[in-house]
């Protein structure tokens, strides 16, 4: 089982760089989280998926870390000295955002100390999350995580290397969580007037308004063209200034999926003052996906303008939907 570590430019694995990884900047913390994705469990095999670990001891085996019981007995707990791996296999791949770590209720030095979070690719592991020196846990404290992702994989582990000094490392309960329901701020549009403030597109303007239709249909989407796919821009103006603190991208083909892109703002639609969110590379999108970004923004734009650099085909970049979240 290859363990992959997250980089700016692309992930390790033995020696060699594999590009293609996600890096999204600083984040806000201001959009809606799910409920815990794991569902409460009473053996290792659950509705929506399976857990597993490289090790258990006897009475402590890995589904006690999914079961809603924070009680002593109720932990996950292996043998210290080595890395364990506690495990949670989907049927079906989920996109992981945030995630929380609770320590055993009776003994806090068998908490975990230094920990990788990883997605599972294939075979392999691809690291997004790294925590260390996690020390001064109380009983039963939960610690929360939320991690910069954008891709849905089949499993994600916890890689604990180290723990409190216990001669076991346990875990209460870990869980995982998504994106929420989170409204979008962008009414509804079914053509390019009707719209309230408007649709913009640097290429196809008059389709533009498709990308906020909130129909992701197959023919309901802003596509380039194929002179001018590289910088092509798609925004949208409010009537007034908004906090945007998240937005959303919805795929409308993987062969026209974007890749490289950037989120700027302004107030007038010509000095654009920064950039609020950047992202450096977006290759593994599913069917129909929608990708949830939160962004460390306190201040109000009446534009918001995306700015597409690369896309994943040899032609146009194409959006089914762009929502923008308060």
């Amino acid at each position: 089982m290859g363990l992959l570590k997250l980089k700016k430019t692309g992930a390790v694995l033995l020696g060699a760089l594999l590009m293609g990884t996600v890096y999204q900047g600083g984040t806000a913390h201001a959009l809606n989280y799910s409920n815990d994705v794991v569902p409460v469990l009473s053996s290792n095999t659950g509705t929506n998926g399976t857990a597993s670990a490289s090790a258990e001891e006897v009475g402590h085996e890995a589904w006690k870390a999914f079961d809603d019981n924070s009680t002593p007995e109720s932990t996950w707990k292996a043998p210290a000295g080595s890395s364990s791996q506690l495990i949670y296999q989907f049927n079906t791949k989920k996109v992981i955002t945030q995630y929380t770590v609770q320590a055993d209720t009776y003994d806090t030095s068998e908490a975990p100390k230094k920990w990788q979070l990883a997605g599972k690719i294939g075979k392999n592991w691809l690291v997004l999350d790294e925590q260390s020196n996690q020390t001064q846990w109380q009983p039963g404290q939960t610690k929360s995580y939320t991690i910069s992702n954008d891709t849905a994989y089949t499993a994600y582990a916890l890689f604990i290397s180290s723990n409190n000094g216990g001669s076991s490392v346990a875990v209460s309960e870990l869980e995982l969580y998504e994106f929420g329901d989170n409204a979008n701020l962008v009414p509804a549009a079914n053509s390019m007037v009707s719209v309230e403030g408007g649709a913009y597109a640097s290429v196809n303007e008059d389709t533009a308004w498709k990308a906020f239709d909130h129909n992701t249909g197959s023919d309901s989407y802003w596509e380039s063209d194929n002179d001018n796919f590289i910088d092509a821009t798609l925004q949208y103006t409010f009537d007034a200034p908004q906090v945007v603190k998240g937005y959303s991208l919805t795929l409308a083909n993987k062969s026209t999926a974007p890749v490289f892109w950037t989120l700027v703002g302004s107030n007038d639609g010509e000095q654009w003052e920064e950039i609020l969110h950047d992202v450096k590379s977006s290759y593994r999108w599913e069917v129909g996906q929608k990708k949830i970004y939160e962004i460390d923004n306190t201040k109000a734009y009446k534009t918001y303008k995306v700015i597409f650099d690369r896309n994943s085909g040899p032609s146009t970049v194409a959006v089914s939907e762009f929502e923008l979240f308060q």
